[in-house]
């Protein structure tokens, strides 16, 4: 087959891109007209980067349905965030349910803990064509004094969207605090922190809300302000004279400068998202998804990793050729056809480790700017190979 010239990118699900050009324009604007730190000066530009800033609360605030804009924390990332709400709520004793499917943004940091002694740790299974097993995760959120429990809202590794409403439904009813990865989540399908029960949800700048990379944060709901403690402790701007961090939100977990550019922009990637509307997101990127697997269902010498339907996902597409190691595959994808796809176990060992892939997969992760005709192209080059790699 025929090579593209441009490069087709399919890595969405690790950074977006391209970038709107109203984000972009943003980010330069700031470091060329503007240039201040926010709430560290009284003079205008000051003022205009804090205004800003919390412009971007706002819109954040509208995009996932939380009713007070100083609840959005903002971080470097949503590892950060997802440390933030872990290391900040639990405490000696606790229990803790989580899922197979998550990243090691919740893994690493749970396992911390638990090896120390301080918690212990219930971990959901995965079903045989990598869905949650609901069943065994209320199962597990039985046991008694559960404290918290953590689950994605989007599974990076198979783009499997987990019932988290439901879970969240669960976890109110048993007074659980309830904490969600929105890495994958935000901008990509409808979430509401209030209707769906959510106490904090971490997210990430770069991914389905369109900022640039260095940019995440941290729902903190009602349930968990008091309770939440700080993963940082440093200069607020204002109220230097305290000896420990002001007690108000967001600025109690918010030590340093701020990436004050990175929160801007991203304030002009989720406005994009919003005109576009996630609603429609969901739609045009559930259209992709069908045809890819449509495409690749029934290749002999291709395996599709996790669910082979569409069902509950959203556009990332896994895939195993046996007998070949993906990150050759995805060298193969890249060198001959110029297409950017990610190989690996993308940060998820315990998926790829219980459906019996511990090398990983070649993932397409297709964003809200990709077409149908990237999504044949990227079909017909991986069937090119692995036929290619059987004779």
């Amino acid at each position: 087959m025929k090579s593209r010239d441009k490069i087709t990118y399919l890595d969405n699900g690790a950074t977006t891109f391209p970038k709107p050009p109203e984000v972009i324009k943003a980010y330069a604007d700031f470091c060329k007209n503007i240039g201040a730190s926010p709430g560290r000066g009284s003079y205008e530009p000051a003022e205009i980067t804090e205004q800003k800033i919390n412009h971007t609360r706002e819109y954040i605030s509208k995009l996932i349905g939380a009713d007070d804009p100083q609840r959005i924390v903002f971080t470097k990332n949503a590892t950060e965030a997802l440390n933030m709400a872990i290391f900040g709520i639990l405490q000696k004793g606790d229990k803790v349910v989580t899922t197979r499917m998550e990243h090691n943004s919740v893994i690493r940091p749970l396992l911390e803990l638990e090896r120390s002694g301080i918690i212990e740790v219930f971990w959901a299974n995965v079903t045989d064509n990598g869905r949650l097993d609901i069943e065994h995760l209320l199962e597990l959120m039985e046991i008694p004094d559960v404290k918290l429990v953590v689950t994605t809202g989007i599974a990076n590794s198979t783009g499997v969207i987990l019932p988290f409403w439901q879970i969240g439904e669960y976890c109110r009813e048993n007074d659980i605090i309830y904490l969600v990865d929105g890495a994958q989540l935000c901008g990509v399908y409808p979430v509401n922190v209030l209707e769906d029960n959510i106490d904090m949800l971490a997210f990430t700048g770069h991914k389905g809300m369109y900022g640039v990379p260095g940019t995440g944060g941290l729902y903190v709901g009602k349930k968990v302000e008091k309770m939440l403690k700080p993963l940082l402790w440093g200069g607020t701007g204002g109220q230097g004279d305290l000896p420990s961090m002001p007690d108000v939100l967001p600025t109690k977990f918010e030590a340093g400068t701020p990436n004050s550019p990175g929160i801007i922009a991203l304030g002009e990637g989720v406005q994009w998202v919003i005109r576009k509307s996630v609603e429609a997101i969901h739609q045009h990127k559930q259209n992709i998804l069908s045809i890819m697997l449509e495409l690749l269902r029934d290749e002999k010498n291709i395996k599709l990793f996790g669910p082979k339907d569409d069902m509950d996902r959203t556009a990332i597409v896994p895939v195993v050729i046996p007998g070949s190691n993906p990150k050759d595959i995805a060298k193969s994808m890249w060198n001959r056809y110029n297409i950017a796809v990610r190989a690996g176990c993308h940060c998820a060992p315990h998926i790829h480790f219980d459906l019996g892939e511990p090398q990983g997969t070649v993932r397409f992760s297709f964003g809200t700017m990709n077409t149908v005709e990237d999504a044949e192209y990227a079909a017909e080059a991986i069937i090119d190979i692995a036929n290619e790699l059987k004779k």
